[in-house]
């Protein structure tokens, strides 16, 4: 029985699934999804959404990353696919598939993609994938510690205004040009 105002559930199938007796494995593509993504060289797909919370497919090509920035409401992301880089609170941690994390909207911080990289992405407020207010971009100054560096816990570089972990020769650093696309990390 429906109840008033109550809506039709929406089920999506977003990834092919071989389910056995003992496990279930997905298959999710690393190409490109079908909707280019605001302030990014990434691309998305929206699986469900209400408007208060919504889920979507997001899709980094490697290299490629969010500078830093903030965002109504907050994430959870569930690195589905490669592997990446979260700069949260003056630190850039490695994720790769299998991982969770939870963002924090108000936080500034940056998502990069060392290699192809799917994350599904739960948001509340929930924005669509082309929204332009689904983030925004901040100065990189805004993801360094409360003491004022940059600790990359993947290759163990630290920097200090003014410079960039790029300047130390680290290459996950998630500054506004190393992530963009066409920026190559190594």
């Amino acid at each position: 029985m429906e109840r008033p105002g109550q809506e039709e559930l929406s089920i999506v199938r977003w990834a092919a699934a071989t389910i056995g007796d003992t496990a279930t494995s997905l298959h999710i593509p690393h190409d490109e999804r079908p909707v280019p993504m605001h302030g990014a060289a990434a691309s998305g797909l929206g699986l469900v959404s209400n408007g208060t919370i919504g889920a979507d497919i997001i899709r980094l090509p490697a290299g490629a990353g969010f500078p830093p920035h903030t965002h109504p409401g907050h994430h959870v992301l569930v690195v589905l696919g490669g592997e990446g880089t979260i700069t949260y609170n003056g630190r850039v941690h490695r994720t790769a598939a299998g991982e969770i994390y939870l963002v924090e909207g108000a936080v500034s911080h940056a998502v990069g993609a060392l290699t192809d990289h799917v994350i599904l992405a739960i948001g509340a407020p929930h924005m669509p994938v082309d929204s332009d207010r689904r983030m925004e971009v901040v100065a990189y100054e805004e993801v360094l510690s409360e003491i004022g560096g940059l600790h990359c816990l993947i290759c163990d570089s630290k920097s200090q205004p003014p410079d960039y972990l790029h300047d130390v020769g680290c290459a996950h650093c998630p500054c506004r040009s190393c992530a963009r696309a066409d920026h190559a990390r190594h």
